[in-house]
């Protein structure tokens, strides 16, 4: 059974127009905003499961940046990358460890 978002608003308009009409007494006026807050995390939660229904891969690709978006990032032209592969050669030094001296 769906409740829907006409009846939700319709409710905490209600609510609201309770709690306006019994300002003089705060203890009642605070249970009014309780009912709305209540009605209000209701909204959200039906917002919530809509959204969790979308496919993860819609997700996942909507995060991911395109080649495009990478290209205007980073410039027309991508920066050259030094190859790691170099092998020091200065002092006795063999290798690419960062303990190589």
């Amino acid at each position: 059974m769906s409740i829907s978002m006409q009846q939700l608003l319709q409710r905490m308009n209600k609510e609201i127009e309770e709690a306006m009409l019994r300002h003089e007494d705060p203890v009642r006026v605070r249970e009014h905003a309780r009912a709305v807050r209540l009605l209000c995390d209701l909204v959200l939660e039906e917002e919530r499961q809509e959204s969790a229904g979308a496919p993860e891969t819609a997700k996942k690709n909507d995060m991911q940046p395109t080649a495009e978006e990478m290209r205007k990032m980073m410039g027309e032209d991508p920066p050259e990358r030094k190859s790691t592969n170099d092998k020091l050669d200065h002092d006795g030094a063999n290798g690419s460890s960062i303990f190589d001296f």
